[in-house]
């Protein structure tokens, strides 16, 4: 899955548009805007982006939603809510709560296996499958300041904390 929270809005369309395999010709036909506003949509470093209004007619046309997930993800959970991961161990910590969390889900349903999944159960199983998925949002905001990054150049490695091992031959010399 694309990472939506740190496209750009011309990124985001580009890709809806890849997605579409339409031309700018098409797209432009089917939301009834001319070829030339699609294009300028998708040139690079222009700033110009579609309205609000604009955004349906332009998901219908390319026949995805690409354009709306990224609006979602640029609302979701920003990492000012959440402290960015220091270390790889948080990180690992996070998607263990994420696994804990889905483990909850699957002893309620098991606990369900005589009586079936009634409406109590149902509502039960939503609430801890939205616990899921918060605990997973967690860890994409722990992520996103190293994931906004473009490479290695830009950002060092969360550290792990496992001690450097020093080789063999130096551990003489003491």
């Amino acid at each position: 899955m694309p990472d939506y929270q740190n496209m750009t809005a011309t990124e985001a369309m580009r890709h809806a548009k890849d997605v579409s395999g339409l031309t700018a010709e098409e797209i432009g036909r089917a939301a009834g805007i001319s070829a030339a506003v699609v294009r300028r949509y998708l040139q690079r470093d222009e700033g110009y982006s579609p309205g609000l209004d604009r955004i349906p007619a332009l998901c219908r046309a390319m026949r995805n939603t690409v354009l709306i997930q990224w609006q979602q993800a640029q609302l979701e959970r920003q990492a000012e809510d959440v402290p960015p991961a220091r270390s790889r161990a948080e990180v690992l910590t996070a998607v263990a709560r994420v696994a804990a969390s889905l483990g909850d889900v699957q002893r309620r349903l098991a606990d369900s296996e005589d009586g079936g999944i009634d409406p109590a159960c149902a509502r039960d199983v939503r609430g801890l499958v939205g616990d899921v998925i918060e605990d997973c949002r967690v860890v994409m905001a722990k992520l996103a300041e190293q994931a906004s990054h473009a490479d290695i150049t830009e950002a060092d490695p969360l550290p792990s904390l496992r001690p450097v091992r020093k080789s063999w031959w130096r551990r003489l010399w003491r």
